[in-house]
């Protein structure tokens, strides 16, 4: 017993090592590798005891960098945290830190910008339809979609 729990505590540690991950990524990839539920229960509660799972900070890290990276709207964000494991109201919550007032519409109107920039227009109604999914793909909200197209399609 001790020996697989020493070995699940190794794998736990190899994975984190290569990138953070959430507490429900590391209890799936300790499942996968078969080890028992009371080893993975262990397992997780010691590294988050040790401070190398955190979901709060890892939510508020994931958020930041797609929002300024990626230039995701918080509607993907939100949707990738969540796929991530990250509970709703804390996925919420990083959300909400991360787009304050303005960011989600100059996030927007810089994609839109470089869409139209690499794209061209030739066709004001098709280059809106096509601009507009994208924009939506990306995770903003409809309001902040018409309000980008309606400033970048003069």
């Amino acid at each position: 017993m001790e020996n697989t729990r020493k070995h699940g505590r190794q794998y736990a540690l190899r994975l984190l090592t290569i990138r953070d991950r959430t507490t429900a990524e590391l209890v799936d990839k300790l499942r996968k590798k078969g080890f028992d539920e009371d080893i993975i229960s262990t397992v997780t509660t010691e590294m988050r005891d040790l401070g190398y799972v955190d979901d709060k900070k890892y939510a508020m890290h994931f958020a930041e960098l797609r929002a300024t990276y990626d230039k995701f709207g918080p509607h993907r964000v939100r949707i990738e945290l969540r796929k991530r494991g990250i509970p709703k109201d804390m996925a919420e919550n990083a959300v909400e830190s991360v787009f304050p007032e303005g960011r989600e519409e100059a996030n927007a109107l810089e994609l839109a910008n470089q869409w139209i920039a690499r794209r061209g227009i030739d066709d004001r109604e098709k280059a809106a339809r096509r601009l507009y999914g994208y924009l939506a793909r990306r995770g903003f909200t409809p309001n902040v979609v018409r309000n980008t197209l309606s400033k970048v399609l003069k």
